[in-house]
């Protein structure tokens, strides 16, 4: 089959010599040569792969920050709760006429938190019952990690002075 200066022949591939109707190769000046199709991936393919794998990657490496960003403010605020606790307690426990304003720092197992409380008492006015002045003490407690003011954890409580039954 001659058109022209070309030759048009079977293509024979490598699976068994099978000749594919349709499969036509294009040989010059009758030299007869084999079809091996291309195994293996494009340039263009490799490069759309590597930009996707790449996305993935960095999209994967954000959610990980945060995750470690959300994880460190989860542990400062179970700490931070946990402590205030304990400091409430601990000035609850003291005589009501001893709590004052105070500050300090945990032990050694808890370096970089402080504390720091403010105490108030309440007034008849501010409390709306009558003969009740001097009864009532607002505690504003505040557990801080390392003094940065956006790790703080604040908590108030009211204290009561203790009744005497009249005898």
């Amino acid at each position: 089959m001659n058109r022209g200066s070309r030759v048009y022949y079977d293509v024979v591939h490598e699976d068994h010599g099978r000749i594919y109707p349709g499969d036509r190769g294009i040989a010059s000046m009758g030299c007869r040569q084999s079809f091996h199709p291309q195994k293996g991936f494009t340039l263009l393919e490799v490069m759309i792969a590597v930009a996707i794998i790449a996305i993935a990657f960095v999209t994967l490496l954000g959610s990980q920050s945060q995750s470690v960003s959300i994880a460190a403010h989860t542990r400062f605020a179970v700490t931070a709760a946990l402590l205030a606790q304990q400091k409430l307690t601990e000035i609850e426990s003291t005589d009501f006429a001893d709590v004052s304003s105070e500050s300090g720092d945990f032990d050694e197992n808890y370096p970089g938190y402080r504390w720091e409380s403010e105490v108030s008492e309440l007034s008849e006015d501010e409390i709306g019952i009558p003969g009740s002045g001097g009864m009532l003490k607002t505690v504003d407690l505040v557990v801080t990690l390392g003094g940065d003011e956006g790790s703080s954890y604040e908590v108030r409580s009211v204290m009561m002075q203790k009744i005497e039954p009249r005898k």
